[in-house]
């Protein structure tokens, strides 16, 4: 699975199974299955992305419910994003920036708050509420 070592490999189930919980990780997951075959296709080719997606991966799926995005972890899933929308294909590129952009309004807020979906900053639930409904 994209040329990532064992601890990689859980962490990326851990986060499969936590984003086919909601509406908002489905639809990530589509676009990550349409574009699978190329994104593996760069990840084998590119080393730097090889290890910019393995650190993504890792950080996200670490996160425990109710943990906010730190600035490192989004940081990290950019590098990947911009790196996509660099390389890839036209549709790769305009599915990469939908999720980068996704994931600068998700600065501040949990997962399990950004995969429950767009919400007016008033409604915002505590993160330790959505964790709790997500799973």
């Amino acid at each position: 699975m994209l040329g990532i070592d064992e601890e990689q490999r859980q962490a990326t189930l851990r986060l499969h199974a936590e984003l086919g919980g909601s509406r908002v990780g489905l639809r990530w997951q589509r676009m990550l299955r349409r574009h699978a075959g190329e994104i593996e296709a760069l990840v084998a080719v590119d080393d730097a992305l090889r290890r910019e997606v393995g650190e993504a991966l890792v950080r996200l799926a670490l996160l425990q419910p109710g943990d906010v995005l730190d600035d490192a972890t989004v940081s990290a899933a950019h590098r990947v994003l911009e790196h996509l929308q660099i390389r890839g294909g036209v549709d790769l590129q305009r599915d990469a920036s939908c999720l980068r952009d996704e994931l600068t309004m998700a600065r501040g807020r949990s997962l399990a708050q950004v995969l429950a979906g767009p919400r007016p900053p008033a409604d915002d639930l505590p993160a330790q509420v959505l964790a709790a409904t997500v799973r």
